[in-house]
């Protein structure tokens, strides 16, 4: 586990107050559940403590290890982006030959 020094600015709302069962776990409840399902494609949280004993569950989503060179590559990633926006606003268009598209790049 990695040691993360990071400064925390977000605002944050109470949704639910929870108590500890005789295992010391705390279990997050399905009005929860659905709330961060509902609002993020998540299969994992990375746990932060904060110097007052404050602690935050950032929802996170594993990429296959095959995948993660995208992340890597800023450059790459900017594209991606950038085709995925004008992909939204429906500056597209047809390839009739992809073969083809793809050796003339």
């Amino acid at each position: 586990m990695e040691n993360k020094r990071e400064l925390v600015k977000e605002e944050f709302k109470k949704l639910d107050t929870k108590q500890l069962d005789s295992k010391y776990r705390i279990n997050l409840g399905k009005k929860i559940i659905r709330y961060i399902t509902s609002n993020f494609n998540v299969d994992s949280f990375e746990i932060l403590i904060g110097k007052t004993g404050d602690i935050l569950l950032r929802p996170v989503v594993n990429i296959p290890a095959r995948e993660q060179w995208v992340y890597k590559k800023t450059d790459i990633l900017k594209q991606i982006e950038k085709g995925l926006k004008e992909a939204n606003q429906g500056d597209t268009k047809e390839v009739k030959d992809l073969d083809k598209y793809i050796d003339n790049l």
